[in-house]
């Protein structure tokens, strides 16, 4: 999935975070109290300064900003505890996403719309 295009780059997952809260009103200080993290964490990743957080932590800021987890967890680089699940209980899921790195880009760019299309609306 490419990332939508802000101020002439890439949009990341801090200057994402970072637009939901200042959308929501909140300051970095009260949403790391909701979250129970560091105001100085929030601010790091805010400004892409090392790791992204867990699983927990980013769909502890979609719910808080009423974004869309799966994207949250697609700008992080992570990948969810189902697609997990579902590669640890299904081997031809797991052959078929490790297959997905060596397919062309006109390849992935026509999965990535067929699975947009038929995926079911969260």
């Amino acid at each position: 999935m490419s990332a939508p295009e802000v101020d002439g780059g890439s949009l990341t997952f801090g200057r994402r975070i970072q637009a939901l809260r200042r959308k929501s009103g909140l300051t970095q200080r009260q949403v790391a109290d909701k979250l129970g993290i560091d105001f100085t964490y929030l601010s790091k990743l805010e400004n892409s300064r090392g790791d992204p957080p867990g699983e927990a932590t980013i769909r502890g800021l979609a719910r808080l900003f009423k974004a869309d987890p799966d994207e949250l967890l697609a700008l992080a680089g992570k990948i969810s505890a189902e697609v997990r699940q579902r590669a640890a209980d299904d081997p031809e899921f797991a052959l078929f996403l490790r297959s997905l790195p060596s397919l062309p880009d006109d390849v992935l760019q026509r999965l990535y719309r067929d699975a947009r299309r038929k995926a079911p609306r969260r």
